[in-house]
């Protein structure tokens, strides 16, 4: 594996097609990140697309309006589905011999950096898309809901590889050992690639607490970061 470069040059913005036929690839990228970064957008773009047809066709459990409590309570259910579906698909993908043939190309990079969240085996993301866009057709709630659900998730996916610190902390967590003291922190992620079998959950840390593989880095004075 190797420390990705901060320095990325169009990856900056999302565009891995650009080196598709380059023959070197750029400043320290995988050989197949532009590969497979492309398909993964593109998958993501049909899954989109999909799910805007099925809503219009009536195929889905969206629906329009809603009061702020419906709108709220909706968003609430799609994170929490996703949640739970997203940390034991990521379990699975630590399974020895599906880590060896899938994820072991999303931990090439020890500490990922803007966008690096695209470079994982097509295979992986499609099974992913299907639990971030399927809660949609699945899960009762309202378009302004799966919209802010979706708003959320992407953001939280390229702030978790951006390499830069931003934490929501808990109030009242009570200082305990297992705890969150966070309920969202960008470096969650990042102590996951660097000790390979903690912080399995996105975007919120719950199911990793609930379960035993909450990791959290410690000050030198033995306090939480």
């Amino acid at each position: 594996s190797c420390h990705a470069s901060t320095n990325t040059g169009g990856y900056d913005w999302g565009l891995p097609v650009r080196d598709l036929w380059s023959v070197t690839p750029r400043r320290g990228r995988h050989r197949l990140h532009s590969t497979y970064a492309t398909v993964n957008l593109l998958v993501s773009a049909l899954f989109a697309g999909a799910t805007c047809e099925a809503y219009i066709r009536g195929l889905t459990n969206l629906s329009q309006g809603g009061i702020f409590l419906e709108t709220g309570f909706g968003l609430a259910k799609l994170i929490a589905v996703q949640s739970v579906l997203e940390y034991y698909w990521h379990r699975v993908m630590h399974v020895p011999a599906v880590y060896k043939q899938l994820h072991k190309l999303h931990h090439h990079y020890n500490s990922p950096v803007v966008w690096d969240d695209l470079f994982i085996h097509p295979c992986e993301a499609f099974g992913y898309y299907v639990i971030l866009y399927g809660t949609g057709v699945f899960v009762s709630a309202t378009t302004i809901s799966f919209l802010a659900y979706m708003a959320l998730m992407g953001t939280c996916g390229v702030l978790d590889h951006c390499g830069i610190l931003l934490t929501l902390k808990v109030p009242f967590s009570g200082g305990k050992s297992r705890s969150a003291s966070h309920l969202y922190a960008t470096n969650f992620h990042d102590a996951h690639h660097a000790k390979f079998n903690v912080n399995y959950a996105f975007p919120f840390p719950a199911m990793d607490v609930a379960h035993g593989t909450y990791f959290e880095e410690t000050n030198k004075r033995g306090g939480k970061n």
